[in-house]
């Protein structure tokens, strides 16, 4: 009887691990490997940035293409970018607007080897958003780079917050500590101090919030430049915009494609199947763009008479004999809400959104001109390659004015005691003596 009870107990427990194999290995979003390995936290703050890191044997590159963003398993849309620094693929993903609840990163369609054998199951990282709010973020959440970078952090609370800054003596900026006030955005610039290819931490904290941002510096770029080898390299200013509007509204923003590198030819723009219904970029090919430089690209947005929230991208791609292909993208978020009211001290048609900061000008104070290009962007009149700023000359026209205004006076005066001195009447000294002695 004891055995019986004892086998019965036993095939429930076995009929138990039965069930859940079943419900893992049929569950699409669900299923993790054990052959490659996502590092990140489980447990984020909204507005917080996620970042994680993805290791393994891979035998295709992981790509924006492959990464997918679900709360509770529906595909949502996300501000996020990929890279490969090493031999690790590094995520980041800014939870600006998500409300709390459990979500998942998916890396999906890629090829990797698992022990011997070659795989493409999906790679998945379920992670919670809780309901307080992060102190502040930080865009980006990693840095892949061969020259000085920034990164723009942004105040969340509703109050004033003080954030310290910790950094490895490879970068050189003058902030060690900043206060923002509520919703403030400050751009923090980096100097690189090393010719050495380093990873590196910065660390950023607040009271409640901190974060840790991979830096890679890379130097490989750099010395094929110095080679003689071509350098291409750019990048969108912004790289991320977030779109909300009325349905059946059009809205334009205005974003530029700047070249950090040698001078760019034959550049195309694309946008992704997702928003292509919805957006339209102008141009969508440039020529050339010389060192240093910047194009202005014009995005026009058409909402549709639908509510919607998509995300997708515009991609810049060029092709060299020398460098290869190099391309760059620009993340699009959009939201079309029936009800939305637009502010209304933005203007109706057109919204610069890229600031002098991103193209890596200054802004002349009052009284000086740029002897370089400018640029209008959403803080003023940007002056770029290089920035400099310089009291206006004066010019030869001037000077003529000067002079001939002076000359004029000094005739004048001339004429003046002239005609003074003609019409004065003379003064007969005799007379007047003779006068007096009459009386």
């Amino acid at each position: 009887m004891v055995m019986k009870k004892r086998r019965g107990t036993l095939l429930i427990f076995l009929s138990f691990l039965i069930l859940i194999a079943l419900v893992v290995v049929h569950s699409p979003y669900t299923r993790l490997t054990g052959f490659a390995i996502v590092e990140q936290k489980l447990e984020f703050d909204q507005g917080e940035t996620l970042v994680s890191v993805v290791s393994g044997n891979f035998i295709d590159r992981i790509t924006r293409d492959n990464v997918l963003f679900f709360h509770d398993h529906v595909q949502i849309p996300m501000i996020y970018e990929v890279e490969k620094i090493n031999e690790d693929f590094y995520i980041y993903a800014l939870l600006t607007e998500k409300q709390a609840g459990n979500y998942s990163v998916v890396i999906s369609g890629v090829r990797y080897m698992k022990g011997s054998q070659m795989t493409d199951e999906d790679i998945v990282k379920n992670f919670t958003i809780t309901r307080d709010t992060a102190d502040f973020s930080v865009n980006p959440g990693f840095v892949s780079i061969a020259e000085d970078f920034s990164l723009e952090v942004q105040n969340l609370q509703e109050e004033k917050i003080t954030v310290t800054l910790d950094y490895p003596e490879e970068f050189i900026t003058p902030e060690n500590s900043f206060e923002l006030s509520s919703g403030q955005i400050k751009e923090i610039n980096f100097q690189t101090d090393t010719q050495q290819q380093v990873l590196k931490n910065i660390n950023l904290s607040s009271e409640n919030t901190s974060y840790s941002v991979p830096v890679f510096l890379d130097l490989a770029e750099s010395e094929d430049n110095e080679s003689g080898e071509s350098n291409l390299s750019f990048k969108f200013e912004p790289q991320t915009i977030n779109v909300s509007m009325p349905t059946n509204s059009s809205s334009r923003r205005i974003v530029y494609v700047l070249n950090t590198g040698d001078m760019v030819e034959n550049i195309s723009l694309s946008v992704s199947p997702g928003i292509e219904e919805y957006v339209t970029v102008s141009p969508l090919e440039i020529n050339s763009i010389s060192k240093d430089s910047a194009e202005k690209i014009e995005i026009s947005i058409d909402s549709g008479d639908e509510e919607k929230n998509i995300s997708g991208w515009i991609t810049a791609t060029t092709e060299s004999e020398t460098a290869g292909i190099f391309s760059t993208t620009l993340s699009v978020v959009l939201e079309f809400v029936a009800d939305f009211v637009p502010d209304p001290e933005a203007p109706e048609e057109e919204i610069i959104v890229t600031t002098c900061a991103q193209l890596g000008g200054v802004i002349c104070k009052e009284g000086k001109v740029c002897t370089g290009e400018t640029k209008s962007v959403k803080d003023g009149v940007c002056c770029l390659a290089p920035p400099v700023c310089e009291e206006p000359k004066k010019t030869a026209t001037g000077k003529i004015i000067g002079w001939s205004i002076i000359v004029f006076v000094l005739l004048f005066l001339f004429w003046f005691f002239k005609k003074y001195k003609r019409v004065r009447p003379k003064v007969d000294l005799l007379k007047i003596a003779r006068a007096r002695g009459r009386k």
